[in-house]
């Protein structure tokens, strides 16, 4: 008595025996197959993740060179001096989002609040990286702390002059940033 008339007695035929069969074979390799792709998805992943942590890097690095004299004079509070030096690298580098932020910079400290609400706004649209925390560009804390000072300033502002379209226009964006900043995407 073979295995199929132990398990199945006279109920199967040689038909649906040898159907059954297949099935068995094809599903086992079917699952040596998927679990091959799932190593090889699971390396490629491993991979993808490295090269976009070494772009990072390669970017943070060339972004800290360009920006360093930019970095240096806003450091000794040389708004003047630094406002040309980033205006050359702008010229230079025309397509660096990290030009925004910098002019944000001089611009919210040079007391030009809406102006630095634009630029913030210029940046962050350009490279939303900036505000996401799950990458190396990220610098919403900053950012943030900026945007709030800032929201205390226009709403004082607006009290006073409550018809200007500048400071709700400001206000606008600042509301903006703060929700995209937040995790919201418009």
């Amino acid at each position: 008595m073979n295995i199929r008339d132990k398990l199945f007695g006279n109920l199967l035929d040689s038909f649906t025996t040898v159907s059954l069969a297949l099935l068995i074979i094809i599903t086992a390799v079917m699952l040596v197959r998927h679990g091959t792709a799932a190593q090889q998805d699971e390396g490629a992943g491993v991979n993808r993740k490295e090269l976009a942590e070494e772009i990072y890097r390669k970017r943070l690095e060339q972004d800290k060179k360009i920006y360093k004299e930019v970095k240096r004079l806003l450091g000794m509070r040389q708004y003047s001096a630094a406002q040309e030096v980033l205006q050359k690298v702008q010229k230079e580098h025309p397509d660096n989002p990290r030009s925004f932020i910098y002019q944000a910079g001089l611009y919210y400290n040079t007391g030009k609040i809406v102006e630095a609400i634009s630029s913030y706004r210029r940046a962050v649209e350009s490279e939303p990286d900036f505000i996401d925390n799950q990458t190396p560009l990220f610098i919403g804390k900053s950012i943030m702390e900026h945007l709030t000072a800032a929201k205390e300033q226009l709403l004082k502002e607006k009290k006073i002059r409550p018809e200007d379209k500048e400071i709700q226009k400001a206000l606008d964006e600042l509301l903006y940033l703060q929700r995209r900043a937040a995790g919201g995407c418009e």
